[in-house]
């Protein structure tokens, strides 16, 4: 099955496949134009067009994020105000040692 591009046996599950989840995760935001969203934390814009635009970029890219991570990790991301933050959330969930090591052993 596929949402987005992103196929769902390759949701991140865990530090296991941490960096592959992340390579494929910019790949499909970059080519949706969202890729912005997990870099940084994008303030909403003041103005009301420009606000609407922004809003459905956020609900788009938090869906595709929703959609790239496996149900254990789903209720940490919820309620979070940005992208940017489900990701800052999945990088303190997963360590950045673990997915160091893993990325060694999977080389």
């Amino acid at each position: 099955m596929s949402f987005n591009g992103l196929r769902l046996e390759y949701a991140i599950e865990g530090s296991s496949n941490y960096i592959a989840w992340k390579d494929r995760m910019e790949v499909v935001l970059d080519d949706n134009g969202l890729k912005e969203f997990i870099e940084m934390d994008v303030p909403k814009p003041t103005d009301a067009t420009q606000a609407d635009a922004w809003q459905n970029k956020t609900a788009k890219c938090e869906r595709i994020m929703l959609e790239g991570v496996r149900d254990h990790i789903v209720s940490s991301l919820h309620g979070k105000a940005t992208p940017y933050f489900d990701v800052e959330i999945i990088n303190i969930i997963i360590p950045k040692q673990e997915r160091s090591e893993e990325a060694g052993t999977q080389r």
